[in-house]
């Protein structure tokens, strides 16, 4: 049995690696592209005068005759605490990483990390070069033991990618762990800003959540944080396949370091983002997407607020983007886009301006966001508040226009509302598993890929 199931991983593993070779290099990045839509092209008056606009970002497909891709920087920090060794998850860390090495090439660069209650660097960072063979044989050496001190795997997994950063390098650290932060800094929103300030730095962090007692608010914020991926793992064998999409994705980064831009006129207001974080820089509000491969798409919903008594287009604004091209290293700003409203007292007007699109879209969005936030109150045995916001869920889905992405979000909520009766021990491993797994689709929701 155990026969079988090693050897249809590295079926697996062959064919992920065969279809790495066709994808490994991706050309000269394109430039992104970014349109901008409003959920309802007027504001009705008199009014709280609420607007909505969509802002979606695409990064183009590679070509078919693919040429060159950004130089690899990758840290790899390993948590190797005691719990690894349950159900061999360190043991498929170890295959994932050696896989890592394989797909590498000469010129790129790599470090690794391992950390317990203690930080090792078995291997600082350097190009891979003819050392595939000792890379190996670190790899092969890691054994499980001791507590997480995962601050401490992050903080020199930055000072390793750090050192290995060149001008056209694609830097990026890769954090896996599969328990709590139980030394150093623990505070998820401390964690968080020291992952923003990485990304600022022009190095990336991804996370990946091995089994069912990690914190996944934790590894969620520290990738939102550093610009990054969140991949949860329940099963370790799925290890190999996410470090191999992981690289794939990194090897196909048509941009990095993406920020969408908004400024506002006077007396416009903005609300909130839906699902994301932002901040205000000035006169501007910064909603940051990080790294975007080709292929991608981003889709923000940003709740804005328009100031007004009199009927008439009204000039709210205007978006802008900018990233750095990965090859080139430059900045990118395209040209930013006008943010128009009409001011309407028809009501019938004001009925017929709405987009069906984006108020669909902004319906699951908002879902997500409430889905997410029921199961944290089932995480903390607040069930029946759980199912009022799953009831809001369900309410806002039910006022959107109709669609099959509408349908499955309203049927995924109800589902979720009714097992939660079932989940008498919500420290069960059955529960564990399926409360990451409920909040793992939102966040895959909301990234809007």
């Amino acid at each position: 049995m155990e026969t079988t199931r090693i050897g249809k991983t590295i079926g697996t593993l062959a064919w992920a690696l065969a279809t790495l070779v066709l994808y490994a290099a991706c050309a000269t990045a394109a430039p992104l592209t970014f349109d901008v839509r409003s959920e309802n092209r007027t504001v009705l008056i008199p009014g709280p005068g609420d607007g909505t606009i969509q802002i979606q970002v695409v990064a183009p497909d590679a070509p078919e005759v693919l040429t060159d891709r950004p130089r690899l920087n990758l840290a790899l920090v390993i948590d190797r605490s005691g719990s690894m060794s349950e159900a061999r998850k360190l043991d498929f860390v170890k295959t994932a990483a050696h896989q890592l090495v394989d797909m590498m090439g000469t010129d790129d660069i790599l470090s690794i990390v391992a950390y317990d209650h203690h930080v090792q660097i078995p291997w600082p960072s350097r190009p891979v070069g003819r050392n595939r063979a000792k890379l190996h044989r670190i790899i092969a050496g890691l054994y499980p033991g001791g507590a997480t001190f995962l601050s401490g795997g992050l903080e020199e997994g930055y000072r390793q990618a750090k050192c290995g950063q060149r001008r056209g390098t694609l830097n990026r650290v890769l954090l896996l762990s599969d328990g709590l932060a139980n030394r150093g800094v623990t505070s998820r929103g401390e964690l968080r800003e020291r992952a923003a300030v990485m990304s600022e730095k022009g190095i990336s962090v991804s996370t990946f959540g091995v089994g069912n007692h990690f914190d996944e608010e934790l590894m969620t914020m520290v990738a939102g944080g550093g610009g990054g991926n969140y991949r949860y793992l329940g099963d370790p064998e799925r290890i190999v396949a996410a470090l191999t999409s992981e690289f794939h994705t990194a090897s196909r980064t048509s941009a990095s370091e993406v920020e969408i831009i908004i400024r506002l006129k006077r007396d416009c207001r903005f609300g909130s983002v839906v699902g994301r974080d932002w901040r205000r820089d000035g006169d501007s509000y910064i909603i940051r997407l990080g790294d975007l491969s080709a292929g991608e798409r981003r889709t923000v919903f940003a709740n804005l607020n328009v100031a007004g008594e009199r009927p008439g287009l009204r000039e709210v604004g205007e978006v802008a983007l900018r990233y750095r091209d990965p090859v080139t290293s430059k900045v990118v700003t395209p040209s930013a886009q006008a943010v128009s409203l009409e001011l309407v007292r028809d009501e019938r007007i004001h009925r017929e301006g709405f987009d069906r699109s984006v108020q669909e879209k902004k319906a699951v969005a908002e879902s997500s966001v409430l889905v997410q936030e029921a199961a944290r109150l089932a995480d903390q045995g607040k069930k029946e508040e759980a199912k009022e916001m799953l009831g809001k869920a369900v309410n806002g889905l039910a006022a959107a226009p109709a669609s099959p992405a509408v349908r499955a979000e309203m049927d995924h909520a109800n589902r979720y509302k009714d097992s939660l009766d079932e989940m008498e021990d919500m420290n069960s491993e059955p529960a564990k598993a399926a409360q990451k797994a409920i909040k793992y689709r939102a966040y895959e929701t909301l990234q809007q890929r």
